[in-house]
This record gives C-alpha cells, structure tokens and sequence, in this order.
C-alpha cells in the first residue's frame, strides 16, 4: 500500500523546478528593497542625535498601518518600523500567491490528479507545497539576515527580525493552505484570504492605535511583538510558529478527507435556464467580474471605514506631541496631510482589483475557454475590449466607494462635514492612475500575455515609490513617475492637471496596443 507521503520529495523538486521563478522575483524583490531602505536610513541618521529626533519626531499616524514598533532610538528600531509597510502587505501576499501556485492551482488544472493516478500518495501535494514554501520564508530570512551586515544593527535582533518575518509569511501560508482545501477555485481562495489578511491588518492596526489586546489576534501584531530592536521577546515568535504547523497540519488532515478537483465546501450550483441577459455576450462578461467586484467594494469599505473612524485618534496623538507641535501651523494641514497619506490606498486597492479580475484573462486563454468562445464567431476586440470596460467599470465602484466611507467616517470622527467634498474627491483622483494598471495589463495580455503579470511588478514599485520614497531619499521629479504621484497631492496639494493628461493618453495608446496586438496574434499562445 503506498504511504499518504510517498512522493513528496519528488513534488518538492517539481515545484521548485517550476515556480522558482516568482519565488526568486519575491526573494531578490524584498531584500533588494531591504538594502535599499537600509543604506539610505543609514546615511540619514547616522548619529544618536539623528536617532533621537526620529523617535521624537513620529507621531501615530502611520500606526494603523506599520504597526507599534519599540527600539525606535536605534538604527534597527527605524529600519523595522520603515520596512513595516512593505511586510504588512508585501509577505500575507507572497504567501498567498505562492501557497495558491503550489496547492490550488495545481489541483485545479488537472496536474495533480495525473500525478496521484501514479505511485504519489494522497496527502503528498499539499505537503510538498507547504515544504516549498516554508522553504522560500526561510531562505527570504536567512538573505534578509545577510543583508543585515551591511547596516550597523545589533545582530542578535536582526537575526530575531528576519525570523519573526518569516514564521508571519508561514502563518499566512498555512491558512492559505487550509482554504485551498476548502474551495475548488483559485479565485476563491484568493479572495478569502486576502479577506482573513485584510482582517489581520485591521485588527493589529485598532490594536495598536489603541493599545489594547486586540494586537494578539493578528499575525503581524505577533510579529510586531517580538520587539526584537527593543526588549525581544521569544514569546510571540514561538506563537507564531505553532499557529502556522497548526493550520499545516490541519490543511494536510483536510487534504485527505476530501475529493480530488472539489474543495471542503461545495460550489453553489447556478440556475438551470439564463436569462436573456446572463446568455448574452455583455452579461456573461459582466457575471465572470461581478463576485470580485462586490467582494473587493466590500473589503474596501470596511477597510477605509475604520480608517476614517480612528482619525481623531491619529490627530489627537500627533497634535499632542509637543516635538511635532513647532512644525504644525494647524490642525487643518495636519488632517489634509494624514488623509492625503491614507486616501492613495484606495488607488492601490483599486489598481490591486483591476490586476487580479484582468490576470484572470490569461486564466481563460491556457484553459481554452477562449477559444471556445472566439469559435462561436465572436469578434476578438469585442471579447478583450468587453472585459476591459467591465473591470474599469468595477475598478471606479470600489474608488468610489472606498472614498465615500473614508469621506464619511473621518467626517463623522471628526466632526467636520464640510471636509466630506474634498476627501471624498481626493480619493476619486487616484482613478487615472489606477485605470493605467488596467491598461497596462490589457496591452501586455494583447501583446505579449506571457508577460502580463510584469503589470503586477510595475505596481509594486509605484506603491513602493508613492510611500517609501522619501526614505528611499527620491525627488519630487522621481515619485511623480509614479502613476498615483502623478495624480497630485490632493487634498493637502493641488491635482496635477498635466499629470492626468498624460496618465490618460497613456491609459488610451495602452488599451489600443493590447486590442490591436490581441486581433493580430495566435490564440492561445503558451
């Protein structure tokens, strides 16, 4: 009889072979980002003195996003605390994206049940893409804790940093990989755990802004934890390493009490007749979009909301700080200030909404779906430009909605109705420059569809530039080569007119190319 285990060394290799790819792009993306952040911090404060007006100088602003973190009076407490934003979003991602690879996807194009018809046991796939990936976290520490010897910061707590990073990106694998077992598609898993990573942001982030207890219920409020630049404590890490062999454990167990193809949870069957409107072209397209289209408006809301619902606690903390009082001429250049800061994540979550509805086309071409819908004389621009407009469509109804519930509850916190325009509008100005990730990930799908997740990388570094850049020491001239700085600075600045023109001529002679490729090339092309 063969083990539930044989075969997972061989699986291993396989996925190694066929995914180190992106797990390198991940790894050398991170730490290259790391050394960065890390030399030009070091050229900043390079003096206690320089140090000490830092840690004066913070106020709580930014709390809600990178976390309370301790040690703020060294070089490796002001590196952690810059490189927050980066591991509260960039690592719940990687996980996601390489657990989903290695697991769901596998199963779903048909790969893994061809490899169990043979002598490979049946809790061996699962198992061998945790592996893999608890392998890839491990790596990213141990080169992050590499670079680390460039920077003068005690060793003994970069070692304890590195591996606090690493053990959160196991956690949030491992949950990924319990709700690969649960559902049957991809895209469903994604949306559920970028929903549980959203969650744990939210609830480190009210557990930090408020210092209560509520930062124990999150991952990355287990990781800010451990404080290893300022009072280490082994504690959180040795919970954050029982919770991901938990959720591992518990994703492997599930794995074989399930079928093969079919998750934990049944997919709701659809009606037996469409209606006139599902069997049209329009409305099948508009049906494909429609689930991911609530279910980021929704994600979004929640999010902006309790951003907008702690805005007087933001305020109150940093107009209290008598360091940050001699540079404030007002409370009302502080609040435009913090809601510029905060009102560009409904770009980026915009933008993030519009990349993963649209990847999804490449999805249909590999599957040859597509060219089954092309065989029923349907016209090749029709089908991309249709789908195209649908996700744009999509992209403005989570903007818009995200920036009304920001607009409303920071109004409400606030009391200050007559701000609710003006936030509500700054938030609407990053559409241009989320409309250019769409477009740009049209063109490459037309052009060259092999390509087409390049989109997602040129994201990542326009997020990196509009929020690290000062730290990263950029001009004014660089951050605006960024499609959400070259929006303006609303409401703390004007909008850049010329900054939108250029942003749609770009969003125009983007989609063109990709329509035009797309008529012009083979379907599928692999």
């Amino acid at each position: 009889m063969t083990s539930p285990l044989a075969g997972t060394t061989l699986l291993a290799r396989i996925a190694l072979r066929t995914g180190w790819r992106s797990a390198a792009a991940w790894v050398i993306g991170l730490v290259a980002l790391f050394l960065a952040t890390g030399q030009s911090l070091g050229a900043l404060y390079d003096t206690p003195a320089k140090l000490a007006t830092y840690s004066a100088s913070l106020g709580d602003a930014m709390v809600m996003l990178t976390g309370r973190v301790a040690g703020l009076d060294t070089l490796g407490g002001v590196m952690m605390n810059e490189f927050a934003f980066i591991v509260s979003f960039a690592i719940p991602i990687m996980a996601i994206a390489l657990t989903c690879a290695a697991t769901r996807k596998e199963e779903e194009t048909g790969r893994t049940e061809l490899l169990l018809s043979a002598r490979v046991g049946r809790l061996a796939p699962v198992t061998a893409g945790l592996v893999v990936v608890v392998g890839i976290f491990s790596l990213l520490a141990l080169a992050l804790w590499a670079a680390t010897f460039t920077l003068d910061i005690d060793r003994g707590g970069a070692a304890l940093y590195a591996a606090s990073i690493a053990a959160t990106g196991c956690v949030y694998a491992a949950g990924t990989a319990v709700l690969a077992q649960a559902f049957s598609h991809t895209r469903t898993v994604w949306a559920f755990a970028l929903a549980l990573a959203g969650l744990t942001l939210v609830t480190r982030g009210i557990g930090d802004t408020r210092e209560n207890a509520l930062t124990w219920a999150s991952p990355l409020g287990w990781h800010g934890l451990v404080r290893p630049f300022g009072d280490p404590r082994i504690a959180p890490l040795l919970l954050s390493i029982a919770a991901a062999i938990v959720l591992g454990a518990l994703a492997v167990w599930l794995a074989g009490r399930r079928d093969v193809g079919d998750g934990m949870i049944d997919s709701r069957p659809g009606p037996a007749r469409a209606t006139t409107w599902r069997a049209s072209r329009a409305g099948v397209t508009v049906h494909q979009h429609l689930g991911a289209v609530i279910g980021w408006t929704i994600g979004v809301v929640a999010l902006m909301s309790l951003y907008g619902s702690l805005m007087n606690v933001v305020l109150e903390a940093i107009t209290s700080n008598p360091d940050l009082a001699m540079f404030l001429a007002d409370t009302g250049m502080v609040v435009d200030q913090v809601v510029q800061m905060l009102v560009v994540f409904t770009g980026f979550l915009g933008a993030g909404f519009a990349l993963q509805s649209l990847a999804g086309l490449r999805g249909e071409e590999t599957s040859a779906r597509l060219e089954l819908e092309l065989s029923t004389q349907r016209p090749r621009i029709s089908w991309l430009a249709g789908h195209a407009v649908v996700v744009a469509a999509g992209a403005v109804v989570v903007v818009a909605a995200g920036s009304l519930a920001y607009a409303a509850t920071t109004v409400m916190a606030l009391d200050e109705p007559a701000r609710f325009g003006s936030i509500a509008a700054a938030g609407l100005w990053q559409l241009p420059a989320v409309l250019v990730f769409a477009a740009l990930s049209v063109g490459l799908f037309g052009l060259a569809p092999r390509l087409q997740t390049l989109a997602w990388a040129v994201f990542v570094v326009a997020v990196v530039v509009s929020f690290m850049g000062p730290t990263l020491q950029l001009t004014d001239a660089q951050m605006r080569l960024s499609p959400f700085g070259a929006v303006g600075d609303a409401p703390s600045g004007p909008v850049d007119t010329t900054g939108v023109v250029v942003l749609l001529a770009v969003i125009l002679a983007l989609v063109a190319a990709g329509l035009v490729g797309f008529r012009r090339r083979d379907v599928p092309r692999t």
